[in-house]
């Protein structure tokens, strides 16, 4: 078993701060450490943060048995049974979550990206959660919440006909969703000017259709601070009674903090 020196321990911290589980990975590499419980739950968080879900919760699996036996780790492999499977509130959760990831590595045309599909998957999730077919889970992959389907049976079933999914489910909304008040404020704040001007940026970007890169300024100027952006989707959330889970990677670097504390070699 390889072990840490000091300054090996502060590097990975800082990287730790960043969630950039590639470069914790190299430093544990370095040191010799390339088996055991803290490389598993790097090598996982890796996938996890690039949506590979099938490959982070194989890599937990293969944690010693006294990992597997506690809660967090529980809770872990729960979580990623659930976003392999396409859980709503799972899903979601990651999507918020990477975008914070983003905000603290100032990657910002991807944190646009992100939000672009949060948006997206919200209205999808509205339409096929308020259609008659209440009583069928929803699953966040697959045909139910694709594109082509929603805008099918707007056009089918409710005469919607438009191309833009955004714009059919609002519509949607307008004429056949109960009003709430709740509702109303989903809808102010997704359909919200400052969002939909965060979303032409994204538009303009290399994400989107165009070259132009974005600042934090530019964010700022527009809606705020970008942590402002995810705590108003995390409202939206809460509004559809969907329980969003922050602090999951918060919570994995702190795991592995505590395990660093074994591989000391002073």
């Amino acid at each position: 078993m390889g072990s840490l020196d000091k300054s090996q321990e502060y590097v990975i911290s800082k990287f730790l701060q960043r969630y950039d589980y590639d470069a914790v990975l190299d430093v544990l590499d370095e040191a010799g450490i390339i088996e055991g419980d803290l490389y598993l739950l790097m090598e996982s968080s890796k996938y996890a943060v690039n949506f590979d879900f099938k490959k982070a919760l194989a890599s937990i699996n293969k944690m010693s048995e006294q990992m597997l036996s506690r809660r967090e780790i529980n809770k872990l492999i729960n979580n990623l049974n659930n976003l392999n499977v396409g859980e709503p509130e799972d899903i979601l959760s990651e999507l918020i979550e990477n975008m914070k990831i983003q905000i603290v590595n100032e990657e910002y045309i991807d944190f646009l990206g992100r939000l672009y599909r949060l948006k997206e998957a919200l209205f999808k999730y509205i339409f096929v959660s308020t259609k008659e077919s209440k009583a069928c889970k929803i699953c966040m992959h697959g045909y139910m919440v694709s594109k082509k389907n929603i805008l099918y049976t707007l056009k089918k079933k409710y005469n919607i006909y438009n191309g833009n999914l955004i714009h059919g489910v609002t519509q949607y909304i307008n004429r056949y969703v109960r009003k709430t008040k709740r509702m109303d404020k989903v809808v102010e704040i997704l359909n919200s000017e400052s969002l939909e001007n965060l979303i032409k940026l994204r538009n303009e970007s290399p994400v989107g259709h165009g070259f132009k890169g974005v600042s934090k300024e530019e964010i700022e100027e527009i809606y705020g601070n970008p942590m402002e952006v995810v705590q108003d989707l995390v409202k939206v959330c809460e509004l559809l009674d969907l329980g969003i889970k922050m602090n999951k990677y918060d919570n994995i670097n702190e795991m592995a903090i505590h395990m660093i504390g074994s591989y000391n070699n002073h």
